[in-house]
């Protein structure tokens, strides 16, 4: 059940994505046209900042699934080296199904076929680590990008009113006033990287929603086979506990740059507290408001439009998984 529930969920992951190219195209096309709109040096930075983390989170994420993968299929094989160490019988002796990294079922041909099948196993895996990985990377990348227009936006609301003190106009003329122009620059980027984040959201909520639904299951069904084969054979239980920990740490990663997303969508509120705002015109303040009352709301992906992915959901997605383990360890 573990296999068949990771195979569906890595599919899923990419046929949806696949259906809505339109809107990947959309955010791509975002990302380049907000590295365009960069005008100092200092933006440059904060951006070159978010999506340097975002390669480093990437890659991390990457490695961590190729390792889990690996250590998935070598586990059949180092298992019967060792029976073999332990029983002094040949290796001949042990069924060679039971050296596949998943059960399958051949018929009559399968020991015909074994190697062409062992192959087949092999690609399985290797198809479906590569497709969670593409679809989850850009994520990633998506969700650093937009964290980094909000640091931006908040780096020049932070700023304005700054040295105005002294020649400070209550009613200046749009015109010539420098701090209306920057905020009338900071809300038309902002309502642009809230429609990128509302575009991420409407590209990932429907994964999100299989894929919450779908790990709980796997991962409290791997827990009970760790904890059934605690009590009848200890040699088991290396794949369920693999399978256990790289789903949790799959939906923490998801989870994780969801809050990401929430913590940097109302970091422009923050940086208009801070900043001189006093010392800013009317008309500049008026859009301060509108920037701040928009804020309030903060940007945030969703599975299904029904949980909303932070650390706090995160906790209760563990404690579901833990009561369903209860629930099907009882009914065992």
């Amino acid at each position: 059940m573990p296999s068949l529930i990771i195979s569906i969920l890595f599919s899923s992951k990419l046929l949806i994505i696949m259906l809505n190219s339109e809107k990947v195209k959309i955010c791509l096309n975002t990302i380049q046209k907000d590295w365009q709109s960069v005008n100092t040096d200092v933006e440059r930075i904060i951006l070159q900042q978010h999506t340097r983390y975002g390669q480093y989170l990437a890659t991390f994420y990457a490695v961590f699934v190729h390792t889990m993968t690996t250590l998935f299929m070598l586990k059949p094989i180092i298992v019967s080296l060792i029976t073999d160490d332990i029983s002094n019988t040949t290796k001949s002796s042990i069924p060679i199904a039971s050296r596949l990294p998943f059960n399958v079922e051949y018929g009559e041909k399968f020991n015909q076929y074994i190697y062409l099948i062992a192959i087949h196993n092999y690609m399985a895996v290797f198809t479906r680590s590569f497709a969670t990985i593409a679809v989850d990377n850009l994520y990633y990348v998506l969700i650093q990008h937009a964290c980094g227009m909000f640091s931006i936006i908040g780096n020049v609301l932070e700023n304005i009113g700054k040295n105005n003190a002294n020649d400070f106009i209550a009613k200046s003329d749009k015109i010539k006033d420098n701090n209306y122009s920057k905020t009338l620059h900071c809300l038309r980027r902002h309502l642009d990287v809230i429609e990128f984040a509302e575009n991420i959201e409407a590209l990932f909520t429907k994964i999100f929603l299989i894929n919450l639904n779908l790990n709980m299951i796997c991962g409290s069904l791997a827990g009970l086979q760790v904890l059934m084969n605690l009590e009848r054979n200890t040699s088991d239980i290396s794949v369920p506990i693999i399978i256990y920990t790289a789903q949790f740490i799959h939906l923490f990663l998801h989870f994780w740059n969801a809050q990401f997303l929430l913590d940097y969508s109302v970091l422009p509120y923050k940086s208009i507290c801070k900043a001189n705002w006093y010392y800013t015109s009317q008309k500049c303040q008026k859009l301060l408001l509108l920037i701040m009352n928009r804020t309030t709301t903060p940007c945030k992906i969703t599975a299904g439009k029904i949980v909303i992915l932070s650390i706090e959901s995160f906790a209760t997605v563990l404690k579901t998984s833990i009561s369903y383990l209860t629930m099907f360890r009882s009914l065992q």
